[in-house]
């Protein structure tokens, strides 16, 4: 699909020349309509094509020398200059290349005022020539697609735009007498190859001016290898931070003035010096830690990874890895970054930066912010984490400031002082927004987007970025358009350069074994990210006396090895000297301990941080005292809270201030970790219960119970599930012991026997990190228990192992009624019932748009298979959606009853009386109760009656449609269909034929069910119907298609058509989701027409499309010996010729 500008050619014109003389000579004929829709019916003047008119020298004028003026600007005015110049540049482009393909002739096409005919019939209503001249088709070459994409879209449009002046021609007094000089077969072909040379040669020269413009040519030189990428490859390879070269583009853009210098410029100074502060840090901070391997700074070590970047559409799946593996993968993230920061359209879009854990999207977008030129942007970077997610972007801005600066800076005074700049915005972790705040938070990028729009409608340029976690975006709202980045894992040469670097950082350290790029990437995917990659290089300096560590490890295995060793670190460093072996190792079972119960705080409370006076609460309830003996060096002893945090932890927030225990707060460097602490605790636990359980069992009757007090408190908040960092951790450190595993199941059968009658529902007394509510304690605990013994099993657990059926079914229902929303859906997620009855861990991602009921996968867990279907069947019936009342319901499932349990009789001309008496009722309860029809149920009204409509009486297919539309149904078939069933309703409800067509991604379908229909409407009806069927037929290059409304017949559609080369490209790519049942319905003369000269292009690479053609040919049993496109084309041309029917021309 062409992406259109957001500027019509008018405004392009008048912000390229404001106040212009020709400008106010020609407002007469802007104003009359002549670029716009009303000009050609009321006969004005044609001001554009004259050759000697004052708007066509405008626009010569216009595109000549504006270099100057982008340069001096800044803020909105900047982009609205940049996509002017390009609008003009391609429009004016068409006009000399029209002019010279015509020929002398051209200059007598003139249109006066007296010349008042109708010259376009009404079936091309939407192919006027000055709707097309301001309808928006050239937008600056796209930050996403490229140069390649770009190209194409202005050459369909030009396409486009010579039918329209074609048809604008042939109601000129003049035009019979040129065109009879013109050879017209190929004057088509002529004026678009002579339009884009105009084009291509322009935007070269402007290229040349304006390096916004030539960083789109650089990129599109280096994806197709046409220049000596080697120097490049050797200065990145000297420099590692190749973003480095995003501050030179950028700061060559000039920019406007520097403003006077006032408190509010000098705090944004400061402001964007404190940026610049991250070139100085490690690469990572650990307070207190000092690791024997020392890390470069972010300025030495840090790497620009290699990305894949989309638009979000309906058909994306952002948090699939599936979908990703098929976006384009490239390492120039300076030239992505740096056309997207000058790119008009990233003014109405969000830029999403999605990353595993410890993909470094924190890391990267804090490099990019200081990267970027003060004197052309300013940076902000808001750190989710630490923000309310009820609050407004605005707010969060200004608190966001407010904790790096301790100054109080409104956004309506920033966004003034930096009018002449574009506020670049970092929404550092939309998902730690959620965990932080418990809640989805699905509308928060919309509502990104929404303030992002509005600071563009009072004049400013803001550009917001979003990191986050990908596994959170299956439940997010994205608005379509965003750009999505995914950030890649480092490759190979990558991994080697950063080694490199270290290497360097640690060359004049005594006894310094130099790190390996081959014995790091031998671990796989942990030298992969650039967290687990510093990980795994601290772990193997930590163990060289012990040689390098197996390759078998996993990621549990390096969280332990590094917990380990800096735990031992931490004791040994501030331990007494004279310490035994045993007190040493008892204390530093202690510290990890205690650094469990602080992951615990965090966790259970749904945050990522905790504060102080809660962590010293917390582990004074499970006996961590002050002792030690350690003290400051000023003689205060340390806290419980203290001694935890020294080990392994960044504080935020003031020392000095009153308060500070709530101020002060502690997370860990990254939450995975706090994740692996949670994981070990717990199977650790398990196995030692299980063990304390063995060894003192006695025979039954002695009412011996484990003390599981501890365990049971910290288990009783949230489920585990919820974080799947966790559950990976614990089925990797359960895997370890498979001969545990009975013996497991066998401990949690009895902590699940003892859960409902220990007085102490809470397990510990005093520990509150949530308010108390022992139905939720009770809830979460037995979650928990049950997802843990589906965890270590491989194989799942029946919940007879564990339970009598009565208690299973009690403590899966105590789920629903105990655990929040979230922690519901988190475990119908997680646990399943396979069809042996055993309960499983393994998480199902619903599809997009897919609503989960939670009431049917209760059902599912419990056995419930009557339940279970009928709550599943019934949910579908809503298509995505809720009534909104008890009444809405019951009309809703009186409806489904009726649809489901009619019987059809399509040989009768009228339907049984009672199916009829059926409609009747629901008819008359509509009519009684207005608001029980909600819109959902329209839409299944109207598609039963485009079934049953010509069977029905008239009356009441008028007076069901008639409640039907009020509602706003939302079919996709049901329109066309009932117009060719039931044509009379065109009389009754004209805004039924005009619903034809949209949405757009349904018209391709309409266009073909009327087609299919034409001739069993009466004759009075035809015209109109076939109006409306010419107008869609005639836009199908510019119609999108959706995956689930496509069919084979559209094949033979958009051959007869001869639609371009993407549309053919697109409409198969969406044939081939449906390739087992689409290409045996295709005849092989349609699909050679459909192909006609169609080439792959960066849509359908040559690969997939000689895997689609072979795909075909093989449903024809004809599969080529030689498996390449040209032995495909050639095979399909063969097939062609002996099917019956016109085979393509050209083919």
């Amino acid at each position: 699909m062409p992406r259109r500008s957001s500027l019509s050619y008018r405004d392009a014109l008048r912000l390229l020349a404001p106040g212009s003389a020709r400008i106010t000579e020609t407002d007469k004929v802007v104003n009359a309509g002549i670029l716009g829709a009303g000009a050609l019916s009321h006969g004005a003047a044609l001001a554009l094509l004259g050759p000697k008119n004052a708007l066509m020298q405008l626009v010569r004028d216009a595109t000549g020398n504006q270099a100057g003026r982008i340069r001096a600007s800044g803020g909105k005015a900047y982009y609205e200059l940049l996509e002017a110049s390009h609008t003009v540049l391609a429009l004016s482009a068409f006009f000399d290349g029209f002019r010279d393909e015509v020929g002398p002739g051209f200059d007598r096409l003139e249109l006066t005022d007296a010349e008042k005919v109708a010259m376009v019939p009404a079936e091309r209503r939407r192919h006027t020539l000055p709707q097309e001249i301001d309808a928006g088709y050239f937008p600056l070459p796209s930050s996403v697609h490229g140069m390649d994409d770009t190209r194409r879209d202005v050459e369909a449009a030009y396409v486009t735009l010579y039918d329209a002046t074609i048809a604008f021609c042939d109601g000129l007094a003049a035009w019979p007498a040129v065109r009879r000089g013109l050879d017209l077969t190929s004057l088509r072909s002529r004026v678009v190859a002579r339009s884009m040379w105009h084009y291509e040669d322009r935007f070269d020269r402007l290229a040349t001016d304006l390096p916004e413009f030539g960083f789109r040519m650089v990129r599109q030189a280096i994806e197709h290898n046409l220049v000596d990428n080697r120097k490049l490859t050797a200065e990145v390879a000297d420099r590692l931070d190749a973003l480095a070269d995003l501050s030179r583009n950028l700061a060559g853009l000039a920019g406007p003035a520097a403003p006077e210098p006032d408190r509010l410029r000098e705090s944004l100074d400061r402001l964007a010096g404190s940026l610049g502060a991250v070139f100085r840090q490690p690469l990572l901070r650990i307070k207190d830690i000092d690791f024997h391997l020392r890390l470069p700074t972010v300025e030495r070590g840090f790497i620009s990874p290699d990305f894949r970047v989309a638009e979000y559409d309906k058909r994306a799946a952002p948090e699939r890895e599936r979908w990703w593996e098929e976006q384009p993968r490239s390492g120039d993230l300076v030239g992505f970054l740096s056309d997207y920061l000058t790119d008009p359209a990233s003014l109405h879009r969000p830029l999403l930066v999605l990353g595993q854990p410890g993909a470094g999207k924190t890391l990267l977008t804090r490099v990019i912010a200081a990267r970027l030129p003060a004197n052309r942007f300013t940076a902000i970077v808001v750190p989710l984490r630490r923000m309310s997610g009820d609050t407004s972007p605005t707010e969060q801005i200004e608190s966001a400031i407010e904790q790096l600066m301790d100054e109080r800076i409104r956004w309506a005074d920033l966004r003034r002082a930096t009018s002449t700049t574009t506020v670049v915005v970092v929404f550092d972790g939309f998902d730690e927004l959620v965990q932080v705040t418990g809640t989805a938070h699905s509308q928060y990028i919309d509502r990104v987007a929404e303030f992002q729009e509005a600071q563009w409608d009072l004049g400013y340029s803001v550009i917001p970025v979003i990191t986050s976690r990908m596994l959170v975006m299956d439940r997010a709202s994205v608005p379509q358009g965003t750009v999505l980045v995914r950030l890649e894992d480092l490759t190979d040469a990558q991994v080697t350069t950063w080694v490199s670097a270290v290497n360097g950082a640690n060359e004049d350290r005594s006894g310094y074994r130099r790190l390996s790029a081959r014995d790091l990437l031998s671990h796989g995917e942990l030298a992969r990210q650039p967290l687990l990659l510093t990980l795994l290089a601290i772990y193997y300096d930590e163990h060289r006396v012990e040689g390098p560590p197996d390759l078998g490890i996993s990621r549990s295995d390096l969280f332990t090895g590094l917990l380990t060793a800096f735990i031992r670190r931490q004791i040994g460093e501030k331990a007494p000297g004279d310490l035994s072996q045993r007190e040493r190792e008892a204390r530093e079972h202690r510290l990890r301990r205690d650094l469990a119960i602080t992951a615990f705080a965090m966790f259970n409370r749904n945050r990522e941080l905790v504060n102080r006076a809660a962590l010293r609460d917390d582990l004074g309830c499970f006996g961590s005292g002050s002792g030690d003996g350690t003290r400051f060096e000023l003689g205060d002893v340390l806290g419980p809270e203290q001694l935890v945090t020294a080990a392994f932890f960044v504080v935020y927030g003031p020392d000095d201030l009153q308060g500070e225990d709530a101020r002060r707060t502690y997370e860990f460097l990254h939450a995975t970790i706090g994740d692996f602490l949670i994981a070990e605790y717990v199977i650790g636990s398990l196995r030692e219960l299980a063990e304390l359980r063995r060894r003192t069992r006695t025979p039954a009757g002695f009412g011996y119970q484990l003390d599981t007090g501890q365990f049971r408190a910290l288990l009783s908040h949230q489920p585990l599930v919820k974080r799947e960092a966790v559950v990976g951790f614990a089925r990797e450190l359960s895997a370890r012991h498979p001969e545990e595993r009975g013996a497991i199941i066998e401990t949690v059968a009895e902590l699940l026997a003892e859960a409902r009658q220990r007085g102490n529902v809470a397990g510990v007394d005093g520990y509150r990190p949530s308010p108390y509510d022992p139905v939720r304690l009770l809830a979460a605990y037995t979650a928990n228990l049950v997802a843990l013994a589906a965890l270590v099993s491989p194989d799942g657990v029946r919940h007879t192992d564990l339970m009598d059926d009565e208690t299973w079914v009690s403590t899966v229902r105590l789920w629903r009624a105990g655990l929040d929303e979230k922690g519901q859906l988190a475990m119908i997620s997680w646990l399943g019932r396979d069809a042996d009855g055993r309960i499983t861990a393994e998480r199902r991602r619903e599809r997009r748009g897919e609503t989960v009921s939670v009431a049917a996968e209760e059902a599912r867990l419990l056995g419930d298979i009557t339940t279970y279907g009928q709550l599943q069947a019934g949910a579908r019936t809503w298509r995505g959606r809720q009534p909104d009342s008890f009444e809405a319901g019951r009309f809703h499932a009186d409806l489904v009853s009726l649809a489901t349990r009619r019987w059809p009789v399509p040989s009768l001309h009228q339907l049984i009386l009672y199916d009829e008496r059926s409609y009747r009722r629901l008819w008359e309860r509509a009519v009684e109760s207005p608001g029980a029809v909600s819109s959902t149920s329209a839409t299944v009204l109207l598609e039963c009656l485009a079934e049953d409509g010509a069977q029905l009486p008239r009356e009441v297919v008028c007076g069901l449609t008639r409640v039907a539309l009020d509602r706003l149904p939302r079919s996709v078939t049901a329109p066309p269909e009932l117009i060719i069933s039931c044509p009379y309703l065109i009389d009754e409800f004209p805004e039924l034929l005009d619903s034809i067509g949209t949405p757009e991604d349904h018209a391709v379908l309409h266009a073909l069910i009327l087609r299919h229909g034409l001739d069993r409407l009466p004759a009075e009806y035809v015209p109109r119907v076939r109006a409306v069927l010419a107008d869609i037929e005639g836009r199908l290059a510019e119609l999108p298609l959706e995956d689930g409304v496509v069919s084979a017949e559209m094949a033979e559609q958009f051959a007869a058509a001869r639609v371009d080369n993407r549309t053919a490209l697109w409409l198969l790519m969406a044939l081939s989701e449906y390739a087992d049942l689409a290409w045996r319905k295709i005849r092989p003369g349609t699909m050679a027409a459909l192909l006609a000269h169609r080439l792959p292009d960066e849509f359908l690479d040559e690969t997939s499309l000689c895997r689609l053609l072979l795909d075909y040919l093989r449903a024809h049993d004809r599969v080529p010996a030689d498996v390449t496109l040209t032995a495909a084309v050639d095979t399909l041309r063969v097939l062609a010729a002996t099917d019956q029917g016109p085979a393509a021309d050209g083919f």
